[in-house]
């Protein structure tokens, strides 16, 4: 008889995916793709931003939520600090640690928070006179690189985008330490991709998830058209293996005070 056909799993619990590999900290997994049944890994070394597009429930905040919990078990404070931009609350408790040095429920914290950090940023930019050696080891600046998540972003671009001031810093990315992880809603994406933010985003080929999300959008990276898909299905985009079916992971929500011992 043939051997069994290995589908992609309804659920993928996060305590199965690889743990910390001190020689690869930036190296964050986040799913299994349904070729291999190997795990999927977000390299921040090597591709500074990601984003993730879907329907509401289809997994946007849970992936995040994976990504800032594999930054905090893999880096420390002085090697990885993060700016949370959350108006829907459903990143509250994420990375609620050391690393996290902001929390941004509205447009007004939001702003006060980007703007302190582009303040910052600005004093990394390479001089002049940099030699070579300094370019590569990017030692001109010392300190931790900054993440940037951003739940919602729908919502975060309305009539005033706290994230603008940010848009022309982002190809500059590798060379300041910067990371901008975001979530967006499905709805309308095609036209989101003239944002100045997520044009920045595509036009650097950074990896994406396309979550459960209606055909009618149209090609939005690579050669992916979203349809429906189960929750936390979606396929994984980046430049070096094109699109990829990917289930991934599902973080177990914290049991409340008073429960689970």
């Amino acid at each position: 008889a043939a051997p069994p056909v290995r589908l992609l799993p309804a659920l993928l619990p996060a305590e199965t995916l690889p743990g910390p590999d001190s020689a690869r900290p930036k190296r964050i997994p986040i799913g299994i793709d349904e070729a291999t049944l190997s795990p999927v890994l977000l390299d921040f070394e090597a591709d500074p931003h990601f984003i993730v597009v879907g329907d509401t429930e289809s997994g946007k905040s849970n992936l995040l939520k994976l990504i800032a919990e594999g930054l905090v078990a893999r880096q420390t404070p002085r090697e990885a600090m993060m700016i949370v931009i959350d108006y829907r609350r459903a990143l509250l408790d994420t990375a609620a640690t050391d690393h996290r040095i902001g929390y941004a429920a509205s447009s007004t914290a939001a702003a006060e928070l980007i703007n302190n950090a582009r303040g910052a940023l600005l004093k990394r930019l390479p001089p002049a006179d940099l030699t070579p050696e300094q370019l590569r080891t990017r030692s001109w600046w010392q300190g931790s690189d900054l993440y940037i998540v951003v739940d919602d972003y729908d919502l975060v671009a309305g009539t005033t985008n706290p994230l603008l001031p940010l848009a022309d810093l982002l190809p500059q990315a590798r060379d300041i330490g910067l990371h901008l992880v975001m979530a967006r809603q499905m709805g309308g994406v095609s036209r989101a991709m003239f944002d100045p933010v997520i044009t920045k985003i595509k036009d650097l080929a950074s990896p994406a998830v396309i979550l459960s999300g209606n055909k009618d959008e149209g090609y939005l990276f690579g050669n992916v058209r979203p349809h429906p898909l189960p929750p936390g299905r979606g396929y994984f985009v980046d430049r070096r293996s094109g699109s990829r079916l990917t289930q991934t992971a599902f973080v177990q929500p914290a049991a409340p005070p008073g429960e689970g011992g």
